[in-house]
């Protein structure tokens, strides 16, 4: 009688913990996903046109330029990079850059 009695008990315990599992999974999945629905405000990607000055690095001209939709300056460099057909070292005094960058704004 004990070990029944015993063994009942065990799997009301295995069924309670299971229920209380599911329930703290369930709610770490609603969370994520109730977190991931909520709506960023829109970037839009524009791109401006940039003279290079005296003195200018690609650097401090993507430093300018950069928001937080790139993860770092080295992939934004690249972009550009790519955009002008130029190596990061290939830029000259009086050209000209195609700069990408996100705004929140629509522009006409």
């Amino acid at each position: 009688m004990r070990g029944r009695r015993a063994a009942a008990r065990n799997q009301q315990f295995l069924l309670g913990l299971l229920v209380v599992s599911l329930i703290v999974i369930g709610s770490l999945l609603f969370g994520t996903i109730k977190t991931q629905a909520a709506p960023a405000e829109t970037s839009y990607k524009y791109y401006t046109s940039v003279q290079i000055e005296r003195g200018d690095t690609l650097w401090n001209i993507a430093g300018n330029y950069i928001t937080d939709e790139y993860d770092s300056m080295e992939e934004y460099i690249a972009e550009i990079c790519e955009l002008n057909h130029i190596s990061a070292e290939d830029i000259h005094t009086g050209g000209y850059l195609t700069i990408p960058y996100y705004s929140n704004e629509v522009l006409d």
